[in-house]
């Protein structure tokens, strides 16, 4: 009795030249239509997707960049800010409370100056100061509050944020001066916290980057 698992020879030559060929396509590295495209590694054979024609799975999808990832990022130019204080402390507790704040996306650069009449010449150097933090009482008692008139009147600046901070205001209560000189915000020292000092500049530059004559 034959072996179940026997062939006949005409089929066995077929099977031997079949194989042949596939394995001389697969040395080739060629694409046939019934076995789709292999690579030949060694003694491995490697395959670059699934059995027949379609190679979906070869398909390498390239996502496609945003138009506007592909434009330059525009840099935005920092709200420049005069802090006018005579002391010292002052200063570096302003740089320390508002450290990588923005303001309505913008970050913020820092002029110092200790007196009334060195401000006055900073502002006179520099036309796109957008906010001065301006102390009252430097030189003397009301220095700042002088200052405040220079500004608006001698030197016509309207547009230039003026927010007031005092550590006397005895010497020039909030009422009083709000309604006599032309500011944008009054603060006592005492009160200010870090919270309060950001929410003041929010609301000093809520509007200057929608009207064209306020500087930056």
């Amino acid at each position: 009795m034959k072996n179940q698992h026997s062939r006949t020879p005409g089929l066995l030559q077929n099977d031997l030249f079949l194989a042949q060929m596939n394995c001389d396509i697969l040395a080739k590295n060629e694409r046939s239509p019934a076995l789709g495209m292999y690579s030949y590694l060694g003694s491995d054979l490697v395959s670059d997707g699934a059995l027949g024609a379609n190679q979906d799975d070869d398909v390498i999808d390239f996502i496609e960049e945003d138009e506007e990832s592909l434009q330059p990022k525009q840099e935005l130019h920092p709200w420049k800010i005069l802090i006018a204080d005579d002391d010292s402390n002052v200063h570096d507790t302003t740089l320390l409370a508002l450290n990588g704040v923005k303001i309505h996306g913008k970050p913020l650069e820092f002029i110092h100056a200790y007196s009334a009449k060195e401000a006055y010449n900073i502002i006179s150097a520099n036309s796109d100061i957008a906010l001065l933090l301006l102390d009252v009482v430097m030189e003397t008692v009301d220095a700042g509050l002088k200052l405040v008139n220079i500004i608006r009147n001698e030197m016509s600046l309207p547009n230039l944020r003026i927010v007031l901070r005092t550590g006397q205001p005895g010497y020039a209560p909030e009422l009083q001066v709000s309604e006599a000189f032309a500011i944008d915000g009054y603060t006592t020292k005492s009160k200010l916290t870090r919270s309060l000092l950001i929410s003041v500049l929010n609301d000093t530059l809520s509007n200057s980057h929608d009207n064209p004559e306020i500087p930056n």
